[in-house]
């Protein structure tokens, strides 16, 4: 009997030795919110976010999608603030399918079939024969580098977060075309994830920015996705090899004179 105790109690003391030496679960630490003083100081700090990139290069992939499409691209895209653009497109096989320059709110297109520049509505039927979209990069110039286009003419009308209060949720109104714009601002990160503009009862355009990683000390969102709902496409654009106010010169947005004749 005391043989048949010892070793129960043998037992017993090996039991609770190991469940001891097991590492106990640390309680998750919430982060905390940074603190908003108020919308007008969250929406300086964003376009002061915006500012700060005052200039692009990457590579990127491009998927754009439709009713009765769906392509993806490889394309260079440079982007020099709000005032230029350019985006170098290549098939699987690196030929150059097309290059469109937007700059002074002008777009232009070199047309590699024809080897001359276009411009007008020329450009927008050969965008549609390239890519089956046309796309104003006069909107989506800042939406690609992150930001939200027309910031500064935006009057906030509510804000409120959501449930469990992740995110802010703003409806505005741009005071220049009338257009109501939603915006979705991570509570944690006050980075923009979403963006809605909104003419009367139909909805112009829906923007999401996803993948947020830190080039050279700056929040770059390297997935943008773009859906127009009353025309059923999506554009998605993956970034890589980013980089950021390294310098560009005005001259890249130009193309030879002699293929405008």
């Amino acid at each position: 009997m005391a043989i048949l105790f010892r070793r129960f109690y043998i037992i017993g003391f090996l039991f609770v030795s190991i469940v001891s030496c097991q590492p106990k679960a640390l309680p998750l630490l919430k982060v905390a919110k940074p603190e908003i003083k108020s919308l007008s100081s969250l929406f300086s700090e964003l376009e002061a976010r915006k500012l700060a990139i005052r200039d692009l290069k990457a590579f990127v992939r491009t998927k754009i999608s439709g009713k009765n499409f769906n392509q993806s691209f490889r394309q260079t895209l440079l982007v020099k603030g709000n005032e230029a653009m350019r985006v170098d497109t290549y098939s699987v096989f690196r030929q150059v399918l097309g290059v469109l320059i937007y700059e002074g709110e002008k777009t232009l297109m070199y047309d590699p079939i024809k080897n001359r520049v276009i411009s007008g509505e020329e450009v927008g039927e050969t965008m549609q024969r390239i890519f089956g979209v046309y796309i104003d990069f006069g909107d989506y110039i800042s939406v690609f580098l992150g930001g939200i286009p027309h910031l500064s003419h935006l009057q906030t009308k509510v804000a409120e977060w959501n449930s469990d209060q992740t995110v802010l949720k703003i409806e505005t109104i741009n005071q220049k075309t009338g257009e109501r714009v939603d915006i979705e601002i991570d509570a944690y990160t006050l980075l923009p994830i979403s963006l809605t503009v909104i003419q009367g009862a139909q909805e112009i355009y829906r923007v999401y920015w996803d993948d947020y990683r830190k080039v050279d000390k700056l929040n770059f969102a390297h997935k943008v996705v773009v859906k127009v709902k009353s025309k059923k496409q999506s554009i998605v654009v993956k970034f890589s090899d980013v980089m950021i106010n390294q310098g560009i010169p005005f001259d890249t947005f130009e193309l030879a004179s002699g293929l405008m004749n």
